[in-house]
């Protein structure tokens, strides 16, 4: 009996947990480049079945105990490019990351809503400055051309800015998810042509109606939990009674 409030303890605890995924999922569906995070569950230990009868022990099979989260995992498939107009505002097809320059050191991100600070620096606000090809990048107007491998010029192409660089990992585990669609690194950046968009956002790949029928299912899971905990808590009750009374 008391192994059910383990069991039942530890799957509200998971459940919880993967709430605040789906919620902070939904939370940025608006955010360019945002990738979904997804919670993968496990099991802590499994543990034999066996049936004693006339003719013994005969192992029946095996019982799952304790559903708990494993690991958080990101999907880095591709969202799509929406047109924003906006001459700053830049999206990438393929693999590939911008470098953002932070107060803590360099992060990365698909999000390509930039703007320019007041220093005249191209920055993804709120985040840090866009790194180019020789540094940060700065710009006398924000009346910009900018072609398919970054390179941003006046808009009659006369003067050169410099080169919004993208980078690339050989492998995705090297990334930790800070905050909405940034990363940080543990491995160094190879660099990437990844083609760049100009006047476009890459939509964030998160489905909103996969996410809601996540949240509801969690919410049934939850609620199935707590319900079978109040019987196991009002069993234990009637024994500890009938152990009084005895």
């Amino acid at each position: 009996m008391f192994q059910g409030y383990y069991d039942l303890a530890s799957n509200m605890i998971t459940q919880n947990r993967n709430m605040n995924i789906i919620s902070n999922n939904i939370s940025n569906v608006s955010t360019p480049g945002y990738k979904e995070d997804r919670l993968m569950e496990s099991t802590f230990r499994e543990e034999m079945i066996y049936r004693y009868d006339q003719y013994g022990k005969t192992q029946v099979g095996t019982v799952s105990r304790m559903n708990i989260a494993d690991e958080r995992v990101t999907d880095y498939s591709e969202g799509g490019l929406r047109e924003t107009g906006g001459a700053l505002d830049v999206g990438l097809t393929g693999n590939g990351f911008f470098a953002i320059q932070t107060n803590n050191g360099v992060v990365y991100t698909r999000n390509g809503s930039f703007n320019l600070d007041d220093q005249r620096y191209l920055v993804l606000p709120g985040i840090g400055r866009v790194m180019g090809a020789n540094g940060p990048i700065q710009l006398p107007t924000d009346e910009v051309a900018i072609d398919s491998q970054g390179n941003i010029t006046s808009e009659n192409g006369l003067q050169y800015f410099g080169k919004i660089q993208t980078y690339d990992f050989a492998d995705y585990n090297q990334l930790t998810k800070i905050t909405g669609g940034v990363f940080e690194a543990n491995g160094a950046p190879q660099v990437s042509n990844t083609k760049i968009t100009q006047r476009y956002t890459e939509y964030s790949n998160v489905n909103m109606a996969e996410q809601m029928t996540r949240m509801m299912s969690g919410q049934r899971t939850l609620q199935g939990s707590a319900q079978i905990l109040k019987i196991y808590d009002q069993l234990v009750g009637k024994i500890v009674t009938i152990g009084t009374a005895t």
